[in-house]
């Protein structure tokens, strides 16, 4: 509901502020005086986009900002889901700065356009010249079959089943598609795959390159090594014999002059390193001996098979190659995985489908039931509302897929006049009965569901007499309902209301302004003559504006 509303430099208005009653607000004015815009600095609120060429006064900021009751709306999730602060009394605002920025507030939190109409939907029914096409609307319809056959819990329980559905259904089409880019590589890939896992990765490549260049000088080496040996084990004049006999000389002299005996020890750790060097020399020398031609083939095939596969995927060493090992390894694992797991999902989807196709047929049944009770509630109001000769039928058509109602497409057909075929409304209904129809949907909605406020761009244009008087009498049932805010050039409308606003231009200093004012009962006489005949109303006017107010369910 709303409770104020703030509009400044916007369009013709430079400042208007209205605190609406929790039931029927009336606007009237003449034509132009600026009614439409009040709806116009609203709908900005709402979330609808604004440029720079709204603001009155190209050197200020234009503001709009309402304050509404949300407390009967159940929206905390809301707030939670969007991180605003709920408060049971929400100001939402709106700025446009001349240089033509856009800033929206909700509680003093900034929010992007999208979160302000996601947020408006849920607290205003704007009902203006187009709200009509809302008949054309499946989902709409289906909405409102769903609430008068009270089976809006178990509507919404299939469309949170049919979303989840869905989701699964893209999952799986997903991962279907992904199973066949593998399989359509499965053949190619294993034989990637094999050629790498046939690989010796216990071979240290830089260790076989150095290897391999030993190999075209082994015969050289090994006369080294042997050669070396032998200077060093030769009898006489091997270097062990020298060392030995050198020790010995140290010794005889040590007994002479003691410096010799660290002379001796130097020599001796001599020997020592030059036995352990000629222990590694001939480890060296058994295995260079045992090298053959077929290790050494055996090495370098190995050796060009990394250099060939290296080259084959690209990369620039073993590591990497390992890792590309890894990465086929990890897909083929995950194709096997993905054959399970599809199964797994088509097994699910066949079970959510039968069961959505269940909870379908019955949400079918119910609708078909309901249908034409509804039909002839409508029916009923669009009689009080001057079509007393106009049937309505509601088409439940059923269709072969499920949808996000399930099997139904609901839509309303009428027949204007008696003898006339049934047609979708949208085909055969001229504006003012589209108008009228949605009054009469509105109102038996009101009864059924827990609407916001509702907003009424003269939906009563182009009727008068008893027909006039019953739809002021149905504007006002709704707002007992729910708050009810019309612009109207009815005067049994205007009577009807609760609070009546006034709209009318003035011009100060050259420049034309709207402005808007709450009318005392005496005001509200005046006005309603002023709709009635025009200006000056005669006395008769006077009198039966007076008599339409003091007979009105208000006063």
């Amino acid at each position: 509901m709303i409770k104020r509303l703030l509009i400044q430099n916007y369009a013709l208005i430079d400042y208007m502020e209205l605190e609406f009653d929790p039931r029927l607000n009336v606007i009237t004015g003449e034509t132009g005086a600026g009614k439409s815009i009040i709806l116009g600095g609203l709908s900005l609120i709402l979330g609808k986009r604004a440029n720079k060429e709204s603001l009155k006064n190209h050197e200020r900021k234009m503001i709009v900002e309402a304050v509404f009751d949300i407390a009967p709306y159940n929206l905390q999730a809301f707030f939670e889901e969007h991180d605003l602060d709920y408060e049971p009394e929400t100001v939402i605002r709106r700025e446009i700065t001349p240089s033509g920025k856009s800033r929206a507030f909700v509680n003093d939190t900034p929010v992007l356009l999208d979160t302000l109409e996601a947020l408006g939907k849920n607290l205003v029914d704007l009902h203006g010249q187009y709200s009509h096409l809302l008949l054309k609307d499946k989902n709409f319809m289906v909405d409102f079959l769903d609430a008068f056959a009270k089976i809006d819990k178990e509507s919404q329980t299939y469309r949170q089943n049919y979303r989840r559905y869905l989701h699964l259904k893209n999952t799986l089409e997903k991962a279907l598609a992904e199973k066949k880019r593998l399989e359509d590589e499965k053949e190619f890939r294993l034989y990637q795959l094999n050629e790498l896992r046939t690989l010796n990765w216990d071979l240290n490549l830089e260790e076989a390159e150095r290897h391999l260049k030993n190999f075209d000088n082994l015969e050289r080496i090994r006369e080294n090594i042997q050669q070396i040996l032998s200077l060093l084990s030769t009898e006489e004049i091997g270097l062990h014999d020298q060392i030995r006999q050198t020790i010995r000389l140290l010794n005889n002299l040590a007994k002479h002059k003691d410096e010799a005996i660290v002379w001796t020890e130097r020599m001796e750790e001599i020997a020592i390193d030059l036995r352990e060097f000629e222990s590694d020399l001939e480890q060296w020398e058994i295995h260079f001996a045992g090298i053959d031609e077929a290790g050494r083939k055996t090495l370098e095939e190995e050796y060009d098979r990394y250099q060939q596969l290296m080259l084959k995927h690209r990369v620039n060493s073993q590591e990497e190659l390992k890792q590309l090992l890894e990465k086929w390894e990890a897909e083929s694992e995950q194709f096997e995985r993905m054959l399970i797991e599809t199964e797994s999902m088509e097994n699910e989807l066949e079970t959510m489908q039968k069961k959505l196709q269940l909870i379908a047929e019955k949400l079918h049944e119910k609708r078909a039931k309901a249908a034409p009770v509804l039909a002839q509630k409508i029916e009923k109001y669009l009689a009080d509302l001057g079509m007393k000769h106009s049937r309505i039928k509601i088409v439940v058509e059923k269709t072969e897929t499920l949808g996000i109602h399930g099997f139904d497409q609901p839509e309303i057909h009428l027949s204007p006049d008696k003898g006339k075929h049934f047609a979708p409304v949208s085909q055969i209904a001229s504006g003012g009965e589209m108008s009228r129809l949605m009054l009469a949907i509105k109102n038996i909605l009101s009864r059924h569901k827990q609407l916001p406020t509702i907003i009424f761009d003269e939906i009563d244009a182009g009727i008068s007499g008893e027909v006039a008087k019953k739809t002021a009498g149905l504007i006002k049932s709704m707002s007992n309902l729910m708050q009810v805010i019309t612009i109207t050039h009815l005067p049994q409308t205007a009577a009807a209301g609760d609070r009546h606003f006034k709209v009318f231009k003035t011009e100060t200093n050259g420049r034309v302004i709207s402005r808007v004012k709450p009318l005392s009962f005496e005001e509200r006489i005046q006005e309603i003559a002023e709709i009635i005949e025009g200006k000056p109303p005669s006395s008769s006017a006077l009198q039966h504006a007076e008599n339409l107010l003091k007979t009105s369910p208000n006063n």
